[in-house]
């Protein structure tokens, strides 16, 4: 009986670390070649959330708040422009309070799947016979190998979330693309969990390319 809570325990808890276990990476990047290095001095984020204005708020937030001190960063929300430096009218309106640099960051997919995993029978292997107790022999095996003892696991189900998001860096006046990384984010804890390791992840990303000055 033991070993049989115990197995069951470590099933569980192994249910829960994976559930709460949250991994980020980038699946790809790009950046222009062709432009030069330049360091931003003023930048405006933007975060396009699909219609989730306390999400985008949030975001936008977190990532003024962690920028390196040598940046000016404002929140699209408080410069109330809409996440679209490529058009003309808030293009010109960045360009006219001195923005040089656009970051933007857009929620491509909230993917969600189910894994069920079925009921599994184990059999305990005693080969001193230590205990005494009704003996089972799995159809399986060949051999005269017998078992003590039994325990089976029950069933479950693993649910896996993946969170898409697409991020470029814009330069201004001409509002040109110079880079782009596109993220996959699994079973994230938290809308702000998943927004600070998402900065941690591109940021370091940007300052190796020189595209952000170190802290």
């Amino acid at each position: 009986m033991r070993l049989r809570f115990l197995s069951v325990l470590t099933l569980y808890m192994c249910i829960f670390l994976l559930a709460g276990c949250s991994t980020s990476t980038i699946k790809s990047s790009w950046r222009d070649a062709g432009t030069p290095n330049a360091i931003p001095h003023k930048i405006a984020v933007f975060v396009s959330a699909k219609d989730d204005d306390n999400l985008r708020k949030m975001a936008e937030n977190r990532i003024v708040q962690r920028m390196p001190r040598s940046v000016q960063a404002s929140a699209g929300h408080l410069l109330e422009l809409a996440p679209t430096p490529e058009a003309d009218s808030i293009r010109q309106r960045l360009v006219a309070e001195g923005f040089d640099t656009a970051l933007v960051a857009r929620l491509v997919s909230v993917d969600k799947s189910q894994t069920i995993v079925p009921p599994q029978t184990h059999f305990g292997h005693d080969p001193l016979f230590w205990r005494m107790g009704p003996y089972y022999r799995p159809y399986y095996s060949p051999f005269l190998s017998y078992y003590p003892y039994s325990y089976e696991t029950p069933g479950y189900t693993v649910e896996t979330t993946r969170v898409v998001v697409e991020t470029l860096l814009y330069r201004l006046p001409d509002a040109k693309p110079v880079w782009s990384a596109v993220t996959e984010s699994v079973n994230p804890e938290s809308s702000i969990r998943l927004v600070d390791e998402l900065i941690d992840l591109l940021g370091k990303h940007l300052k190796d390319g020189r595209l952000l000055p170190p802290n």
